[in-house]
């Protein structure tokens, strides 16, 4: 494609020692430093107008794209000055010079694509959603950074190539096949990876926080990585569990809010006074208040809950400030409730069932 570009005082450069050759550096210099000095000016008034801004996302892809910018000028340049001093050149027989511009350009667009996208996924797992503290940019996200990396050049280099005139077909179908086996061959591990995204935007829980899950297994949450979550038991043990796993697990966070409400159930014998009972379990609840400035006195609440099979259940619960606490009062508690049961003699029976033979 010829766009047939005229540039005033043409014939003052073609009349230099040299012609041509001399009239095309000329042109392609005094164009860049033109370039170069237009961008320059436009990104200190982009910069002036990002840094009243409150997030440093827009900081940080000004940043980046900023680099690339004497690239394109001199690529924009050098496109200028050969449509101006040789318009009628083909390089390769086929290509001229606004096509090799146009590649030029689609590669640079994919860098830039995928070092925007970097950029943003940084900022998020550094200043909005860090999986650990003092994270550093290398690891953020690693894996998922190099997959959209990949994506990305591989569809401008689909591109590309239909630019410079090779049929594509043949790619395009190989990549859809071979990315269809890829995924049949990693199901499970791309289930766990997907999972991992979503944790990472839905946040149901994050490092350092205390969970447990539906199936039973709890713990802190040490790591959640691209592939699995790993728990720290109270035992000290290590838990290694698949993202899809904990996505798709009911889990209980005890460290979504400072006061943790926790409940627990316990049984006396048939023959007992509810109200007695009730005031007892009520009264050691209080003394253990008093004692800890971890119990949140003013939620004690003390219910008859059920009647069963050998005994007469009831429920009670309070509130711990920091989930780390609660093993350290519960085990209070149940001294406590032990004590003041055996001080006024209150029997809690053993499993027992009457049978009647006719």
């Amino acid at each position: 494609m010829n766009f047939g570009i005229t540039l005033p005082y043409m014939d003052e450069l073609f009349s230099l020692p040299g012609g041509q050759i001399v009239s095309f550096i000329a042109l392609l210099i005094l164009l860049t430093l033109i370039f170069d000095v237009a961008l320059l000016i436009i990104f200190k008034v982009i910069r002036f107008m990002v840094k009243k801004t409150k997030t440093t996302l827009d900081d940080r892809i000004v940043k980046t794209i900023k680099a690339y910018l004497p690239i394109i000028a001199f690529v924009t340049a050098l496109w200028i000055s050969l449509e101006t001093v040789y318009a009628d050149m083909i390089v390769f027989g086929q290509y001229s010079e606004f096509d090799l511009y146009v590649v030029i350009m689609l590669a640079l667009g994919a860098i830039i694509l995928s070092s925007v996208i970097d950029v943003l996924i940084i900022w998020y797992g550094i200043e909005i959603r860090p999986t650990k503290k003092g994270i550093k940019e290398k690891e953020v996200y690693p894996f998922v950074r190099a997959v959209i990396k990949l994506t990305i050049i591989l569809l401008f280099l689909v591109f590309i190539l239909q630019k410079l005139g090779f049929d594509t077909t043949a790619l395009i179908t190989g990549l859809g096949i071979g990315g269809l086996a890829v995924a049949l061959a990693l199901q499970d591990t791309l289930a766990n990876f997907f999972a991992g995204i979503h944790i990472y935007m839905d946040r149901p829980f994050k490092q350092d926080d205390y969970v447990k899950l539906e199936t039973g297994i709890e713990g802190t949450v040490r790591e959640i990585g691209w592939r699995t979550t790993r728990l720290m038991t109270p035992t000290k043990n290590e838990i290694v569990v698949p993202n899809s796993k904990m996505a798709g697990s009911i889990l209980e966070n005890y460290s979504s809010t400072p006061e943790l409400g926790v409940s627990y159930t316990l049984g006396v014998s048939h023959h007992e006074d509810v109200n007695k009972v009730e005031k007892l379990i009520e009264k050691a609840l209080h003394k253990v208040a008093k004692q800890s400035e971890f119990f949140v006195e003013d939620k004690i609440w003390v219910r008859f809950d059920s009647f069963g099979e050998y005994a007469l259940n009831f429920k009670f619960g309070y509130q711990v400030i920091g989930e780390k606490n609660r093993w350290q009062i519960l085990k209070e508690v149940n001294k406590e409730i032990f004590y003041q049961f055996k001080k006024n003699k209150i029997s809690m029976p053993l499993p027992a069932r009457v049978v009647y033979q006719k």
